[in-house]
C-alpha cells in the first residue's frame, strides 16, 4: 500500500481540497494543511505531495529545505503551481497518464532498481563517516537488496564500466557497474555479487543488470546507487565532488511491497506473552500469573533455572520460550568475543533444554547498554552483532538469533541515539538475524494507536517485509495509571497484533522485577497481580 499525504495551503483550504477530489478518489491519499502533520504521517514510508505556493505555509518560508533538514529521507512530490486550478489540472493529467507522481513526464527519471522498496541509508547521511573521504555525507542511496536478488538498470543507457574485483582495497564499491544515460547523467550500482552486463552493452530501463551482495566496503547485502551529472560540481549544482548529485528526487518509488509469507509460521496467530521477572529468576507468584493469564509465550533471562523452565512447560507444553541474552555494558567496551565467552555456558545450558529463540542484547541505542561505549552508532553495533551471531551459529547451529528491540524516541545526548536512525544504520545486522525484536511503548490511548509508538511494529513490517517479528516488550510505563486502565490497554494491544501476519509473539513488560520497575509490573508490593492476570486471561482476544 502506498502512503501519501497532500499538504495544502491554509488560506482558502477548502478550495484547494475541492481541486484534489478526483485525484483523491483515484488514489486515496490523505490531506492536511499542517507541514508537521504531513512529516509525521506514516513516517518514514510516506510521500508528501504539495503545491509550491509562496507564503502558503507561513511558518515555513523554505518548505522543501525544512523537510530535508528536519526529516531527512522524506519523499517529497512538489508541484510547480500556485493556484488551485493549476493543481487540479496537474492531477487530471496524472490520472489520465496513470502516473501518480508525474515523474514519467520529467526529462530524466530513475526506475526503482531492486525488488525491495526501502532505503537503508539516505543521500547525505552520516557526514562523520564520509568526511574522511572528502564527502559532505553518504554519496548515494543504499537500497535494500538481499543476497543474490535482482538489480535493475534505472534508465536507458550504455554500460561504460564493469568492475569485477570484490576487494575493498581496490574499490569501495567492490564489484559494480556504471551506466551512461542521456543529458550527461550516469548511474553507479555498487556491492554486487556479480555483474550480468558487459562494457558497451545498451540497456533499457528496468533491464536486469546484476545480482546484489556485499562486496567492497560493505557490512551487509544491499545496493548502493550513485547518480552523477557531467559538470554538476563545476556549475555549483552540488556541494559534492566528482559531479555527484542526489538521486532521491529522480527515483520512481514503486507502490507494491513484498508481502509476508504467513506459511513460514508454525502457528496462525501472534502468541500472547509476557516478559517474566527482570533481574533474577522467576518466583512462585510469577508462575501463578502465567497460569492465571493463560499465556502462550514467556520471555526469560539467561540465568533462569531448568527446573523453572520445566514448571512453565508443565503449565503449557506448547509454550514458546524466548530468552534475552544480556551482558553488563555500563562500563568499558565489550568486544563480541568477550560477550560470547561470558554467555556461552548459560546459552548452551538453555539450548540443550530445547530453547531455540534468543534475543541478543536489548536497547543497544542506549548508553548504559553499550551506545558510545562498545559501539558509536548502529553501523558499529551491526558489525558487533554479526560477529556474535557467527560465533553462536558455529556452536549452536539451530539457534534462532533475534535482533534486539530498541529504546523508542529521539536523540537524547549522552543517553540515547535516535531509534529510527540507529535502525537504519544497523540494517545489515537485521538482515543477518533470524527474527527482529520490536519494543512498543505508549503513554495514553492516542499513542497506543500511533504508528511511532504502540503500532511501531507496522513501521518494522514495512521496512523488513521478509522478516519474522517478535514484539519483545510492550507496555504503558507511566506511573499512577490505574491497573484496570493498563489492563484494558494491554488487551487492546493484544487484539491489534493477534492476527498481524509475521508476528510470532508479543511480550507485555513485565510480570515482576527485582527492583526499579515499579511502574510497569503486573505484580507489586500492594497487589499480587491476580486481578490483572485474570482479566487478561478471561477476556476474549
Amino acid at each position: 500500500m502506498e502512503h501519501q499525504v497532500i499538504l495544502l495551503p491554509r488560506e482558502n483550504y477548502w478550495t484547494w481540497v475541492r481541486s484534489c477530489s478526483e485525484y483523491v478518489l483515484q488514489y486515496g491519499p490523505n490531506m492536511t494543511q499542517d507541514p508537521q502533520t504531513a512529516a509525521q504521517y506514516m513516517a518514514p514510508a510516506q510521500v508528501i505531495t504539495f503545491p509550491v505556493v509562496p507564503g502558503g505555509y507561513p511558518e515555513y518560508s523554505q518548505l522543501e529545505e525544512w523537510f530535508y533538514s528536519q526529516h531527512p529521507g522524506v519523499r517529497l512530490d512538489p508541484i510547480s503551481t500556485d493556484t488551485a486550478k493549476g493543481l487540479q489540472e496537474e492531477f487530471a493529467l496524472r490520472i489520465a497518464e496513470e502516473d501518480r507522481y508525474g515523474q514519467k513526464r520529467k526529462s530524466f527519471y530513475l526506475l526503482w532498481p531492486t525488488d525491495y522498496t526501502f532505503i537503508t541509508q539516505e543521500y547525505g547521511a552520516n557526514p562523520q563517516i564520509y568526511s574522511r573521504y572528502g564527502m559532505p555525507g553518504h554519496e548515494g542511496v543504499d537500497i535494500r537488496a538481499l543476497n543474490n536478488t535482482n538489480v535493475y538498470c534505472c534508465a536507458d543507457g550504455v554500460v561504460y564500466r564493469v568492475h569485477n574485483n570484490p576487494d575493498p582495497r581496490v574499490h569501495a564499491y567492490g564489484k559494480h557497474v556504471r551506466v551512461r544515460h542521456k543529458d550527461g547523467y550516469k548511474t553507479v550500482y555498487g556491492h554486487l555479487a556479480r555483474p550480468l552486463v558487459r562494457v558497451g552493452q545498451e540497456l533499457k530501463a528496468g533491464e536486469l543488470l546484476g545480482r546484489a551482495n556485499s562486496t567492497g566496503a560493505s557490512t551487509g547485502s544491499h545496493l548502493h546507487l550513485t547518480l552523477k551529472r557531467d559538470g554538476a560540481t563545476d556549475r555549483g549544482e552540488t556541494n559534492y565532488p566528482k559531479d555527484i548529485i542526489d538521486p532521491t528526487p529522480f527515483l520512481i518509488w514503486p507502490a507494491a511491497k513484498k508481502s509476508f509469507d504467513v506459511s513460514r509460521l508454525n502457528h496462525e496467530k501472534c502468541l500472547l506473552g509476557a516478559h517474566a521477572r527482570v533481574g533474577e529468576p522467576l518466583q512462585d507468584e510469577d508462575l501463578n500469573l502465567i497460569r492465571l493469564a493463560k499465556l502462550e509465550a514467556v520471555k526469560l533471562e539467561l540465568d533462569e533455572s531448568l527446573d523453572t523452565i520445566e514448571r512453565i512447560r508443565g503449565l503449557n507444553p506448547a509454550m514458546l520460550i524466548v530468552v534475552r541474552v544480556m551482558g553488563d555494558f555500563s562500563g568499558e567496551a565489550i568486544s563480541a568475543e568477550r560477550f560470547f565467552a561470558s554467555i556461552e555456558n548459560n546459552f548452551g545450558r538453555l539450548y540443550r533444554s530445547g530453547i531455540r529463540y534468543f534475543e541478543i542484547h536489548s536497547n543497544p541505542n542506549v548508553q548504559n547498554s553499550g551506545w558510545r561505549r562498545s559501539w558509536r552508532d548502529g553501523l558499529e553495533f551491526s558489525q558487533w552483532f554479526i560477529k556474535v551471531t557467527q560465533m553462536i551459529k558455529t556452536r549452536f547451529p539451530d539457534a534462532k538469533v533475534g535482533f534486539p528491540g530498541l529504546s523508542q524516541g529521539e536523540l537524547l545526548p549522552g543517553w540515547r541515539a535516535n531509534d529510527a536512525q540507529f535502525l537504519n544504520e544497523a540494517v545489515s545486522a537485521v538482515q543477518n538475524a533470524d527474527w527482529v525484536g520490536v519494543n512498543c511503548y505508549w503513554t495514553d490511548q492516542a499513542s497506543l494507536r500511533a504508528r511511532n509508538k504502540g503500532r511501531v511494529f507496522e513501521v518494522y513490517r514495512d521496512k523488513f517485509p521478509e522478516k519474522l517479528l517478535i514484539i519483545t516488550e510492550f507496555c504503558n510505563p507511566i506511573q499512577g495509571v490505574a491497573e484496570s486502565t493498563k489492563a484494558r490497554q494491554y488487551l487492546e494491544f493484544y487484539r491489534m497484533v493477534r492476527s498481524q501476519p509475521g508476528i510470532v509473539a508479543a511480550f507485555a513488560y513485565t510480570l515482576s522485577a527485582e527492583q526499579g520497575h515499579d511502574a510497569i509490573v503486573w505484580r507489586s508490593e500492594t497487589s499480587d497481580g491476580s486481578d490483572f492476570a485474570e482479566l487478561i486471561g478471561k477476556r476474549s482476544i
